[in-house]
């Protein structure tokens, strides 16, 4: 994925960012999911697009508010034995911080160990992404 190839379903509500390029594991879809009672969960698509299985990938949502500034972080639990070309579905209830009408919400890769290495985002370089991400997307 290239760093300004936004995902399926990426909006200014929701985006994904490419903390780990080099990895074999992509973000392919993001979306939220509307509910009858409010609030919205969220939902993540990873692809692995190596020729060998990922043991563990690792997905993070964070919710940034209008200025691009990170308010707290939420690991998914991880996704176990994904296998080449496999597409797996996460869905996530945001717990960290209550999600203002302005807010969005931003996934990315945090930690990924497989046969072919073991990738993990740094904190520092996610928000600098996130930040950049989030004045590409501006609030409407």
């Amino acid at each position: 994925m290239n760093q300004f190839e936004d995902p399926k379903g990426a909006s200014w509500r929701c985006f994904a960012v490419d903390s780990l390029p080099e990895a074999p594991v992509r973000i392919i879809q993001v979306g939220e999911v509307r509910q009858h009672n409010p609030p919205s969960t969220w939902s993540v698509f990873v692809q692995n697009h190596a020729l060998l299985p990922v043991n563990s990938v690792t997905v993070a949502a964070a919710v940034v508010d209008v200025n691009g500034n990170l308010k707290g972080i939420q690991p998914l639990p991880a996704i176990k034995n994904l296998k080449p070309g496999q597409l797996q579905r996460r869905e996530t209830r945001i717990r960290v911080t209550v999600i203002a009408p302005t807010d969005r919400v931003v996934f990315y890769v945090r930690e990924l160990m497989g046969e072919s290495g073991e990738w993990k985002a740094t904190e520092s370089d996610v928000a600098a992404l996130i930040r950049t991400a989030a004045q590409r997307l501006p609030v409407p």
